[in-house]
């Protein structure tokens, strides 16, 4: 594989992690406001 190929799958792999890392925030902030809904 020469160096061509290699750059967008890297690119691609980035962009899906930040992507995950992103859900996952959301998910977490989604959960935390509605603790704060029920118990305050």
């Amino acid at each position: 594989m020469n160096e061509e190929e290699k750059q967008p799958r890297l690119l691609a792999m980035m962009a899906l992690v930040a992507l995950v890392v992103a859900v996952v925030i959301l998910v977490f902030f989604g959960i935390g406001y509605l603790f704060g809904r029920a118990y305050l």
